[in-house]
């Protein structure tokens, strides 16, 4: 049952993601572009995007599997379910804020370098030679990121303390 909860949890916070990603995406670049117009940079884009905010997704899944391990002790049958839902929906508030601000830093980081440039105007332009410069210092920020998402998430796990007995 804690595996089917665990896959239903990562397939909705991954569809959840996209969404936003995508919606990000046509938001910013709906007054650069015409209607008829397609550039081949803007798939390449939304794909990076949702590399990198898969790879921060799967940084849930050992943090969901030890509360569901740690929540059983404290709490039973509806409660429990709450309690799960509850705390996943603040793992995953907590992983998009990261990503928000990996985003954010990885569009500050291009600007800098390119001279004042926006990353998203040159994809509007289709100039991929800029979304390779911007896809490398996303997942370059992406995987050094990653790595420090566990411990802040293992921070919200109610872990059962001993009682000190003086």
């Amino acid at each position: 049952m804690t595996n089917i909860i665990i896959l239903l949890a990562v397939l909705v916070s991954a569809a959840l993601t996209i969404f936003l990603l995508n919606g990000f995406v046509r938001f910013k670049l709906k007054n650069k572009l015409s209607e008829n117009e397609n550039p081949i940079a803007i798939p390449i884009f939304k794909g990076v995007l949702f590399i990198s905010g898969g790879l921060l997704l799967s940084e849930l899944i050992s943090t969901f599997q030890t509360l569901t391990k740690i929540l059983p002790g404290q709490f039973e049958s509806n409660e429990l379910m709450l309690r799960e839902i509850s705390f996943y929906c603040i793992f995953l508030a907590i992983v998009l804020i990261v990503l928000a601000v990996l985003l954010w830093l990885s569009t500050l980081l291009y600007s800098l370098i390119s001279r004042g440039d926006s990353v998203f105007v040159e994809v509007a332009n289709n100039n991929l030679q800029s979304l390779i410069l911007f896809s490398a210092i996303l997942l370059a920020l992406t995987f050094a990121i990653k790595t420090g998402i566990t411990p802040l998430l293992d921070e919200f796990i109610p872990y059962p303390t001993m009682p000190v007995y003086r």
